[in-house]
């Protein structure tokens, strides 16, 4: 990774993504690629709430075998909604 380093008062940030990366964020936003980022960040907000630390094996999360083709109806799928911006 080059160019300095982040600090946690960052607030924009100019990154090249690889094409696998490009691949992830586009399915995680069914087509745009904002959208898949803040997906990503909600979901790396999910795990970490449930206990996820870097470094840790990701097989240690707990999550169901579901699909989107075939969720459980009595859950949400997220309990919460990005409102457009």
């Amino acid at each position: 990774m080059a160019g300095r380093p982040s600090s946690p008062q960052t607030r924009n940030f100019l990154r090249r993504l690889s094409d696998p990366q490009r691949m992830i964020l586009l399915a995680a936003g069914n087509g745009d690629l904002s959208k898949g980022f803040e997906n990503v960040i909600d979901l790396y907000h999910y795990v970490h709430n449930e206990g996820y630390r870097p470094g840790m094996e990701l097989n240690s999360l707990q999550i169901g075998r579901a699909t989107t083709n075939s969720p459980n109806p009595s859950e949400p799928l997220r309990e919460t909604v990005r409102e457009n911006t």
